[in-house]
């Protein structure tokens, strides 16, 4: 039974750590090598690490059944394989602990330490004669065992939830993004969503349209810059950039813009910034640019409407 008890040791000692990310260290390394070296020990005396000899086997009834029970001197090397089991009582405990102030899984963890503390206060009573049973420790550690394959088959049933709920919620965002690009274009709008954390840009079919970027073409906001006119380049980015370092709000903004037939096409645009928490949390701005010729004394000339927004 020492090789078993080793697997289930070592495997709990690992679900702990690993899994769920508790435990100290050194205790967990203790446990370990003490019970490997009891399962050492065990196969280096004879007949085994409980007993120097076995002086006779006897017959007692349990649970209606008889069953056979060895008698003998016992081995003062036993200690070792014992104090395994004092380790790993502690070890569970200090980890019970830990999860319980983070407040993660504490049922978890105090299931495990009943059944640990069960199994070897009855594998001690038992091997020192105090109690006259077979040794029914396994029995507690299949507890454990269906406490940890509960825990895992939680899990993987929450991960199977959330992927379904995350392929919804994709497919809803498809969804909202033709509706937003159907409307806009229908609008002769140009709409470009701008994550600022991974430099990313969406844009609609009328916005490339409008800025003169073919449909294939990659865009980001250093190419959008690109496009707009150089005498006006440095005061967008200005613009922009006062928002951000302020409290966000409203702007607006009139530039020109070159398109790749090297005509200039003027436009304003209009806007606002919302901040995150943070820098680092992200920000965002909408606005309405539009495609207009400047007033001349002949009359107020005619606008072309576009939009435009970035997020983050």
């Amino acid at each position: 039974m020492h090789v078993p008890a080793w697997v289930i040791i070592v495997s709990l000692v690992g679900f702990v750590r690993l899994y769920l990310r508790a435990g100290r260290r050194w205790l967990a390394w203790a446990v370990v090598g003490v019970r490997t070296l009891s399962l050492i020990l065990n196969f280096g005396f004879s007949p085994n690490i409980n007993f120097r000899e076995i002086t006779a086997v006897r017959h007692i009834p349990f649970l209606g059944e008889s069953v056979s029970l060895a008698e003998g001197v016992a081995n003062w090397w036993m200690l070792v394989a014992q104090l395994s089991l004092l380790l790993l009582v502690i070890f569970v405990t200090d980890a019970a602990i830990t999860v319980w102030r983070r407040g993660d899984r504490p049922p978890l963890l105090l299931s495990i330490v009943f059944f640990v503390v069960a199994a070897t206060a009855d594998a001690v009573l038992i091997t020192w004669g105090i109690i006259s049973m077979p040794l029914t420790a396994s029995l507690f550690y299949q507890g454990i065992v269906a406490a940890m394959g509960y825990e895992l088959s939680y899990d993987l049933f929450r991960a199977a939830q959330l992927a379904k709920q995350f392929q919804a919620s994709e497919a809803a965002l498809r969804e909202s993004e033709a509706r937003v690009s159907q409307a806009a274009n229908a609008a002769k709008l140009g709409l470009w969503l701008w994550n600022i954390q991974d430099d990313e840009l969406w844009v609609t079919e009328q916005w490339r349209e409008l800025f003169g970027f073919a449909q294939s073409e990659p865009v980001s906001f250093d190419r959008v810059l690109q496009v707009v006119h150089p005498e006006d380049r440095e005061r967008t980015k200005q613009v922009l950039q006062q928002m951000f370092e302020g409290d966000g709000g409203e702007y607006e903004n009139e530039y020109r813009i070159i398109r790749p037939d090297g005509s200039t096409r003027w436009m304003v645009g209009r806007g606002s910034v919302e901040l995150g928490k943070t820098w680092q949390t992200g920000l965002r701005t909408g606005g309405l640019p539009r495609h207009h010729t400047p007033q001349t004394s002949g009359g107020r000339a005619q606008r072309k409407r576009g939009a435009f927004s970035y997020g983050g």
